[in-house]
């Protein structure tokens, strides 16, 4: 990762920080971590795979990884190509092309970056009501990366799964699980 990069992220993090203290001072509670937030504004470089997106912020490119959301590998070099890989990939490809704007939000309940280096983000498409993250759990291409539990998207992570799972979508009807 570049200088530019650690120290765009830095300030992405520093800004996470600043809007996470002025929910407390407001007098919002630990136990709900509310609204995203703002987030910052970001346009797709490239879909990695089905949980991770180089997102170009501030003009830098930044390798973020979906947060609560864990797809079946498609391009990791030393590991085969897991069933559902490429839907998974294909489907966050659809939900995030090339060049499209998002606003992309880190949980601070959850750090920010993954032990890669990697942005951990919660991403929304343009005007969509509800993240990526949540969209690919929904249709069966990813499932929830529980991680310690507490992150503010896992109960809604946990009902797109069931739904997923009770509906036999994607990787629930096509993979063994």
């Amino acid at each position: 990762m570049s200088r530019a990069a650690r120290v765009t992220i830095r300030t992405f993090i520093a800004i996470a920080a600043a809007l996470a203290s002025a929910a407390t001072v407001a007098g919002c509670s630990g136990d709900d971590p509310g609204p995203a937030g703002a987030g910052a504004q970001a346009r797709v470089v490239r879909v990695v795979d089905g949980d991770t997106v180089i997102l170009r912020i501030d003009g830098d490119d930044t390798r973020v990884r979906l947060l609560g959301v864990d797809a079946p590998e498609s391009v990791t070099p030393d590991r085969p190509v897991e069933c559902w890989g490429p839907q998974a990939a294909a489907a966050a490809r659809r939900l995030m092309p090339k060049g499209a704007d998002v606003t992309v939000a880190t949980d601070p309940s959850q750090g920010a970056e993954d032990r890669y280096g990697r942005l951990l983000g919660e991403v929304t498409a343009g005007g969509a009501t509800e993240t990526v993250n949540v969209a690919l759990v929904r249709e069966g291409a990813a499932e929830v990366f529980r991680g310690d539990g507490r992150g503010r998207l896992q109960p809604e992570l946990r009902a797109a799964e069931r739904e997923a799972r009770d509906a036999g979508r994607g990787l629930w009807g096509s993979c063994r699980r």
